[in-house]
């Protein structure tokens, strides 16, 4: 039975590669189901330098490793950058071919990218997607309403 969800762990022991995670993933493929890959290493890639938007999102997100593993066929990736454009071009890289690979296995993406205070976000999602739609063959992006991300709450 496939269930199209996802389900992003936080625990620590969710991270450490052992029985408990073993288990977890397994359920996972099992079930077709998406594990969340939290991607916070560019956000805690260098200290805050007094910049609030970075301060408060280096103290709300979890500062867990990246364990890369596509359970389903929907792999689920929240990408939380950095204020600074370089950095973020840094970790984006190794996502291109990966997101590329995942795209040629027929796979459905879902590409979760934040800032520390989201301005920045759809310049940071644009610039990631033009390449993998080079390469891949994937439609255009069409704009971003507004090009800025709306308040949720």
């Amino acid at each position: 039975m496939n269930y199209p969800g996802a389900v992003e762990v936080r625990h620590p022991e969710f991270f450490h590669k052992g029985e408990t995670e073993k288990a977890f993933n397994q359920l996972l493929i099992t079930y077709q189901a998406n594990r969340v890959m939290l991607d916070v290493y560019p956000l805690f890639s260098t200290p805050f330098h007094g910049h609030s938007g970075l301060t408060k999102a280096q103290q709300e997100k979890p500062k867990l490793p990246l364990h890369v593993l596509s359970t389903g066929d929907t792999p689920v990736i929240r990408f939380i950058g950095h204020i600074d454009k370089l950095i973020n071009k840094r970790y984006l890289a190794p996502w291109e071919k990966r997101l590329n690979l995942w795209i040629s296995q027929g796979k459905t993406i879902f590409l979760l990218v934040h800032t520390a205070d989201n301005r920045e976000a759809p310049d940071m999602a644009r610039s990631l997607y033009e390449p993998l739609a080079k390469n891949s063959h994937l439609p255009d992006l069409p704009s971003f309403f507004d090009e800025q991300q709306t308040r949720l709450f």
